[in-house]
């Protein structure tokens, strides 16, 4: 739709219906609600694939209701907060369906934080509980002295089986099954959880998302789930649940649906190879740098993987040469990107798999109940065809960050539109692509450079197995096996790159090896510590012009 002043682009699916409802009562129907429960409770709905251990959906409702009376009982009620910190696993899941059944808002902690990080989100979130993992525990008591308000030893529960230094297991909790708290109507926009964004500048923001936020992206997204058989597919995810990325795809959908997921508290390659050959996995959630190993892994050749037939790629973007590699690697699997942020829970863009097949490179099509404009620099709406930063509003945008308005303000225009921060551009067939971020576009005598663009072609290079760029522009690259002159490599890459860009993207920064690009937990790049490595390399060299 085009009106005087902006154009609106419409999503290709159609919208489905969206009821307003609490997401434990849409993920588990009872009759008295007169929705047919599609799913057998005998179904097993995780497992975790380092150990073993199952847990069936039946056994996971009535664990996170009979916690729910543990929880009510430690005056833990309706509209508080607790956080949950540690790697995935079973009691990972239990305590947050738990928390959702009995009405507490949940705000999942990154497993890596240290002390000041996982203080600042217990003070930030309000949390009046806390479930931590036993490796967690010692950074925790360190951090309740940095707290605004003290958590009591018997709100501290523990993400195991058994008790850890004088903290009982949440298993110890556990009361007779209750009644889960309803959340309809206008009560659904309730905060249901409370994620924190990945924080790449400044501390990190607590992102409202609502409980119709969650059940609409579940509907949105359903293109992406088979559509017949669930029993016979199964899903391996490492991504930590305490991300939005893996709330949704690991978490929360494949329990809706019936599909079985396998989890993995980490990345490790041995680990996930062996678990798609041993439970037959046939879909994965993967992030651009796992992509990157797996097609260089030495190990592949080891396992029977020909049950893999999917794998779906977010939190950055591919290049096509990645692509292919992965194509050309595993010819029977299709590989497809999609985008999304933690403010919009998160998907807002998929890719069927008839585009994937179809060799499409970017993200896919606008999810259902999206609506999406691209602005320009000055404000004005771009031309078809032509880019600009990604606006997006619908059912699934967050309801704003906590205790922030100022952030959310920045973030939130009129109208209910959402700045996502990203340039993109939409092709006249429907299918969108990324270009870049615009606040880490690299501006040089007025000219933009997206390192997005750079990073993709520097992959391309033989002996570059992954790149990071920032500044100047500067390129930071990771060598290939076998590489033992890194300066020689260095220059290459640098000539090399020149030859085949503009003269405004050259790599006048000039390019650095290093052992890793570091990234965050989703596998987005963060620049923001190359930045600072960036700015102590050329301290030196300005000091010496004085």
């Amino acid at each position: 739709m085009t009106g005087q002043d902006i154009t609106i682009y419409e999503s290709d699916f159609p919208n489905p219906f969206l009821p307003e409802i609490g997401l434990f009562d849409f993920i588990f129907p009872t009759p008295e609600m007169g929705v047919p429960n599609t799913v057998r409770e005998d179904v097993v709905s995780f497992i975790e694939g380092h150990t073993g251990r199952e847990l069936r959906r039946g056994e996971l409702r009535e664990s996170a209701l009979r916690l729910k009376s543990g929880l009510n009982a430690l005056g833990i009620r309706r509209g508080d907060t607790a956080c949950i910190w540690g790697l995935n696993s079973i009691e990972w899941i239990t305590a947050a369906y738990g928390l959702i059944a009995a009405g507490v808002t949940v705000s999942p902690a990154n497993a890596s934080y240290d002390v000041h990080e996982i203080a600042h989100q217990l003070n930030d979130s309000g949390s009046c509980a806390i479930f931590v993992s036993p490796d967690n525990l010692a950074a925790l008591l360190k951090a309740r002295a940095q707290l605004k308000t003290p958590i009591p030893d018997e709100r501290i529960f523990i993400l195991a089986q058994e008790d850890a230094q004088g903290f009982k297991s949440l298993y110890a909790h556990l009361g007779a099954p209750s009644e889960p708290e309803h959340f309809d109507g206008l009560e659904s926009r309730a905060t249901a959880v409370l994620c924190y964004s990945s924080g790449t500048t400044g501390l990190p923001k607590g992102v409202m998302t609502t409980h119709y936020n969650l059940t609409s992206q579940v509907l949105a997204t359903k293109p992406l789930w088979p559509a017949t058989d669930p029993e016979n597919h199964a899903v391996l995810g490492f991504l930590p649940i305490s991300h939005i990325y893996g709330w949704i795809a690991l978490l929360v959908h494949p329990v809706t649906v019936g599909i079985k997921t396998v989890i993995l508290p980490r990345w490790d390659e041995t680990h996930f190879l062996s678990c798609v050959q041993k439970y037959r996995i046939t879909h994965s959630f993967l992030v651009p740098p796992i992509v990157l190993l797996l097609v260089h892994s030495k190990n592949v050749p080891n396992y029977d993987l020909s049950s893999l037939v999917s794998v779906s790629c977010g939190a950055a973007p591919l290049s096509g040469d990645l692509i292919a590699a992965f194509k050309a690697r595993f010819p029977n699997c299709t590989i497809s990107q999609s985008y999304g942020m933690t403010e919009t829970s998160p998907g807002i863009f998929l890719a069927p798999e008839e585009d994937a097949r179809r060799g499409h490179l970017g993200i896919g099509r606008l999810c259902a109940t999206f609506q999406a404009r691209l602005v320009r620099e000055d404000g004005s709406d771009a031309p078809r065809g032509e880019r600009g930063e990604l606006w997006v509003r619908g059912p699934c945008v967050m309801k704003g960050y906590h205790a922030n308005p100022a952030a959310t303000a920045a973030t939130m225009e009129r109208g209910g539109w959402l700045r996502t921060g990203d340039v993109l551009v939409r092709g006249d067939d429907g299918l969108w692509s990324v270009v870049d971020r615009v606040k880490e576009l690299i501006k040089y005598k007025g000219f933009q450079v997206a390192p997005a663009e750079l990073e993709g072609l520097l992959l391309q290079h033989p002996r570059v197995i992954d790149a990071g760029v920032v500044g100047l522009p500067r390129g930071y690259i990771v060598a290939a096996e076998g590489v033992t002159d890194t300066e020689a490599l260095a220059r290459d890459v640098q000539a090399w790159i020149a030859a085949r860009v503009a003269h405004h993207k050259a790599l006048r920064g000039g390019v650095v090896v290093v052992d890793v690009i570091p990234k965050s937990p989703s596998g987005k790049i963060l620049r923001n510590i190359l930045r600072e490595r960036a700015k102590k390399e050329f301290k030196p060299a300005a000091q010496g012009k004085l």
